[in-house]
């Protein structure tokens, strides 16, 4: 299940991290899975869920309460408009804005062939005159060949009931909402999810198989104990997978839900990833409530209070923006203001038990390690190497698997391109950052596939702008020169 996040509408791309605010109060959040259907090929679903609370209502024609919101999703192949709609979403009918409001969701579904798509959202309130709307883009792969068992994407469930009626929630006999999110709370108790898989029947004939479902520490890809379960399955044109894991023990951390299809010798045929994460601290950990323990409090005799010196504990903090959550970016940020000692050792203390329970100070240890390689490559003047972009993608993701450097080109702007092989369910992602302060050593980021980050169509052309004016805006090719070789680069680093 890929995701696009919208908080105070903005836009996140999953998941899953980066934010540009568009209006006061709209939020949003988007995700989307791919399909594949026998009668009319792939196809994407996307699921997009308006907070009621953060939108604006009016009177309709029957004298409810109700919101609108406009939104536009185009499809584009190439340089070509494969897909156009622009439609209104409506929210349920209500009679008090204040206490009787809902989130509300909408799906819809694309059929596109087989190939590389940039998928555009724009959204807007439209019962905000003065609302401006929003744009985001990401970048979709659908490849369902006929030769190949695959599976569909993942999708995450909020619930999911018995139905006769074929609606737009309806699929193989049940009505499913999806979640809309792949963060799951110490109050989740349970992990609903939904996949399909293709062309068995064609592949193995008559031949049985094993289908698995399970889930992995995402760091140490081990399987986690009791969260796992498969089924002997014979051959059919199209297979459905409907399962629930109860996570309530399941502790804090990041995670990847993980299906599987193997022949009777046991060799992998198909296999497909979610990741997800879940925070679920013991329960004598300190909350994000901001209450904090009287006297030595729940972190006594922890390694965090032996940072007895403000200004380090302060740093340490600091430090780790590039992994934290919006909620944890805010409260940290409340701590560092209201500069109490015993509130921000609890923070610290919280933040790594939620990433390691049994183990937080060799979690944290192990990143503080990372940080200093990172403050030594890539610290600037007084700004430290963790500030940067290039020091909060290496802190987020780790170190690429490739990084290809090109400072003195003719025609272009100093860049670097960063290859990571994997990221989690996502594979072969680039990172381009550029340094328009020549001579200033202070590259940002410019253009990544991976979800989440910037999607910028034209990084291309503004890596030349240097040298070129930037007319058309619809331009994402720049011309090619002696002795510029960005764009192969992009294709295959070195």
């Amino acid at each position: 299940m890929r995701k696009i996040n919208c908080l105070s509408l903005s836009l996140l791309l999953l998941p899953f991290l980066g934010e540009a605010t568009v209006s006061k109060s709209l939020k949003a959040r988007m995700s989307y899975c791919s399909f594949y259907s026998p009668q009319k090929g792939p196809y994407i679903e996307s699921y997009l869920t308006i907070d009621g609370n953060s939108v604006c209502y009016a009177l309709n024609a029957e004298g409810k309460y109700q919101a609108s919101i406009e939104a536009t999703v185009i499809f584009q192949r190439g340089d070509s408009i494969y897909y156009f709609d622009k439609y209104n979403l409506l929210g349920p009918e209500t009679s008090d804005t204040i206490n009787a409001v809902s989130d509300f969701t909408d799906l819809q579904r694309v059929s596109l062939p087989n190939g590389d798509y940039t998928m555009e959202l724009t959204i807007r309130d439209k019962n905000q005159v003065s609302a401006k709307p929003y744009t985001v883009k990401q970048p979709i792969n659908v490849l369902y060949p006929a030769n190949i068992i695959a599976f569909s994407d993942i999708e995450l469930l909020k619930e999911y009931n018995p139905s006769e009626t074929v609606g737009k929630l309806y699929k193989n006999g049940f009505d499913m909402i999806p979640l809309v999110d792949n963060f799951f709370s110490k109050s989740d108790s349970s992990l609903k999810f939904y996949c399909e898989y293709y062309h068995t029947e064609a592949i193995l004939d008559k031949e049985p198989f094993l289908l698995s479902w399970q889930i992995l520490q995402y760091e140490s890809k081990s399987v986690m104990e009791g969260l796992s379960g498969f089924a002997r399955q014979t051959p059919r044109e199209v297979g459905t997978l409907l399962r629930e894991f109860n996570i309530a023990e399941l502790p804090s951390g990041n995670y990847n839900l993980q299906v599987s299809i193997r022949d009777k010798n046991n060799n992998l045929l198909a296999e497909k990833e979610c990741f997800f994460q879940r925070s679920n601290p013991p329960a004598n950990a300190p909350s994000m409530s901001g209450e904090l323990s009287s006297g030595n409090g729940a972190f006594a005799n922890t390694f965090v209070t032996k940072i007895t010196n403000r200004d380090t504990l302060a740093e340490y903090i600091r430090c780790l923006w590039p992994i934290c959550s919006p909620n944890e970016n805010t409260f940290a940020i409340n701590q560092l203001e209201n500069a109490n000692m015993t509130a921000m050792q609890q923070f610290f203390y919280d933040f790594w038990v939620r990433r390691n329970a049994s183990q937080p100070l060799t979690a944290w240890m192990a990143y503080k390690a990372e940080v200093d390689k990172v403050n030594a490559a890539y610290t600037i003047g007084r700004k430290k190497g963790y500030l940067t972009e290039r020091g909060r993608v290496y802190l987020k993701y780790g170190a690429p698997n490739q990084i290809s450097r090109a400072y003195n080109e003719p025609s272009t702007y100093p860049y670097e391109i960063w290859q990571y092989y994997a990221l989690g369910d996502q594979s072969n992602r680039k990172f381009v950052f550029i340094c328009q302060e020549l001579g200033s050593n202070d590259f940002r980021l410019l253009h990544s596939d991976a979800r989440g980050e910037i999607y910028e169509a034209q990084w291309m052309v503004i890596l030349k702008r240097r040298t070129e004016s930037l007319n058309d805006v619809d331009k994402t090719n720049s011309r090619s020169t002696y002795g510029n070789q960005f764009e192969q680069l992009f294709q295959n680093p070195r």
